[in-house]
């Protein structure tokens, strides 16, 4: 991950528990390396992510989807 300010997920999950209940829609307008999103995923709520720059907005997309793989895994 070459995203210059990577976010702990586990500090993105506390932060969105403090301001959102479940189901809630969170707008992260700077959304990078997707840190935000893959901690809504993960405390069932919904999200829209911006981001401008593409190299990023590769990353996140990477990142989720490894985040939703290893979701079917655990399932098993």
């Amino acid at each position: 991950n070459r995203h210059p300010t990577v976010k702990p997920i586990d500090l993105m999950e506390y932060l969105i528990k403090l301001v959102t209940k479940e189901n809630a829609i969170v707008l992260d307008p700077f959304a990078g390396s997707g840190s935000t999103l893959i901690a809504c995923r993960k405390l069932n709520r919904k999200f829209i992510g911006i981001e401008k720059e593409e190299e990023y907005i590769k990353i996140a997309k990477a990142r989720l989807k490894k985040h939703l793989e290893q979701l079917k895994l655990d399932e098993l």
